[in-house]
């Protein structure tokens, strides 16, 4: 560890530190500018500095004066003053006095002073850090050390780059801001789906129902089509694709035993083994905490999954569901991450007693995501999927699906019932004018142009995916 008998010029300046307290003594007005500066006395690198200077401070809280008679004498009624051997005691705080800066800002000393400080907050959480990974024991220990290490050297960062200008830009290099012309050519046409009209590529997504209504079923037949490349919910066979899922929900035995109804098998192993990650019961640390979000997207980054999938959301947190900080450090910790990767995230949750309340627990749950869909149950046979909240209005807010068996799956009905009656009436309208089905947004305006129609965005977005699910 850093010590006070080292004496490189990065880590203090001793002339520096002596103009402060100098400036203190002979210029009594200006300790709470100082102040503002250099709030704790631990900033200065020598410890008599240190006593010299927290002596000022409180004479100062107690509007006495500050030069260094008054110093010297609280310091011996306080039995510090001997505590400035060798650098001379009273003597010293005359030094100090005659030496001080009679022209020039002081705050700009104190600030040489702030920034050696931070510099040695951040080498001193540097060394502790590698002290707790060079003491730990075992993989969590290990884990733990690297995270309470990470952290306080953030923080350590973060005071460097408020009194360091070269580390404030090479802190500000690991952000880059949006580059809009980029941005704007980047943009898509239609919205990209992974599975229309329920995961838009990218998105955060909540599927929220009672207990034993088939959430669960229905994602996991979502999940093993894309990593299969089979059709689902009417989307068309695609290029098989990575998904992680992590359960908390279901064991090995009742995992593969909904996948043999759903009709797989040994021929799908391949493509299963590759692009289905799951995960049964993992002991993951808690995903609104720091520790949990490392965690997943340690995963993320190794698997490169475009979709992950949590089951339940209830079972990978730690704070109370009724907590909106709960949920909020969910986002920030694991969700925010995955979604700056790219990634969409659908997590499972469950209806309160009052279903017309909502999911469960603090209404924060629908603060974080970009769409939330309650499954309805309402025969063996029957469910709907009710799309309650979106941020942007892209695809159908009502679908209903009918559970098949031999092999099991589910397939979306036809039929425009649910939908908002504008868009039911361009669905109509585009059916009867025999306007393709890949049609393009442009191509359906011009076609209800035609029939003196006007439409909005969204209403014709809605429409369009409305036809495509088969409505």
């Amino acid at each position: 560890m850093i010590t006070e008998h080292q004496h490189d010029s990065t880590l203090w300046d001793r002339e520096a530190e002596a103009a402060v307290l100098g400036i203190c003594m002979t210029t009594p007005y200006v300790v709470n500018h100082i102040r503002a500066a250099l709030p704790d006395p631990q900033a200065f690198f020598n410890p008599a500095h240190q006593t010299i200077y927290a002596a000022i401070l409180d004479l100062a809280d107690h509007d006495g004066p500050t030069d260094p008679v008054i110093v010297a004498d609280k310091l011996t009624r306080d039995g510090t003053l001997t505590t400035l051997q060798p650098e001379g005691g009273q003597l010293y705080l005359y030094e100090l006095y005659r030496n001080a800066p009679l022209a020039g800002d002081p705050t700009w000393h104190a600030g040489i002073v702030a920034r050696h400080a931070a510099t040695r907050r951040a080498l001193q959480a540097l060394q502790r850090g590698l002290q707790w990974v060079t003491n730990a024991t075992d993989a969590d220990i290990v884990h733990d050390a690297l995270a309470a290490a990470q952290e306080e050297l953030a923080k350590a960062l973060g005071d460097v780059a408020g009194t360091n200008a070269g580390t404030a830009n090479a802190l500000a290099g690991l952000y880059t801001p949006i580059h809009w012309e980029t941005a704007f050519a980047r943009q898509p046409d239609d919205t990209p789906w992974l599975v229309e009209p329920l995961i838009a590529r990218g998105r955060s997504i909540a599927i929220y129902s009672p207990p034993k209504a088939g959430k669960s079923l229905l994602t996991l037949e979502v999940a093993a089509a894309l990593a299969t490349g089979r059709p689902v919910l009417g989307q068309p066979a695609q290029e098989p694709m990575t998904v992680m899922y992590i359960d908390i929900e279901n064991s090995e035995e009742d995992i593969v035993e909904r996948l043999e109804n759903l009709g797989y098998g040994p021929p799908d192993f391949p493509l299963l083994q590759q692009h289905l990650i799951y995960y049964s019961f993992p002991n993951l640390p808690a995903l609104d905490s720091q520790a949990g979000g490392q965690h997943m997207v340690a995963l993320a980054k190794h698997h490169q999954p475009v979709l992950v999938v949590v089951d339940t959301v209830s079972r990978v947190i730690e704070g109370s569901e009724n907590d909106a900080d709960t949920f909020a450090n969910l986002y920030r910790h694991a969700l925010a991450p995955l979604k700056g990767m790219g990634i969409s995230v659908v997590r499972l949750d469950h209806s309160g007693k009052d279903l017309e309340k909502g999911q469960r627990g603090s209404s924060a749950k629908n603060a974080d995501v970009d769409a939330v869909w309650l499954v309805v149950k309402t025969t063996e046979s029957q469910l709907y999927l009710k799309r309650e909240m979106a941020r942007q209005q892209h695809g159908v807010p009502l679908i209903e699906l009918r559970r098949r068996a031999d092999p099991l799956r589910h397939e979306v009905q036809a039929g425009a019932g649910g939908l908002p009656p504008k868009v039911a009436q361009i669905v109509e309208v585009l059916e009867q004018l025999l306007v393709p089905l890949d049609a393009s947004r442009e191509v359906c305006r011009e076609a209800l142009a035609d029939q003196g129609i006007k439409a909005r965005n969204d209403v014709l977005s809605q429409a369009i995916a409305a036809r495509k699910a088969g409505f």
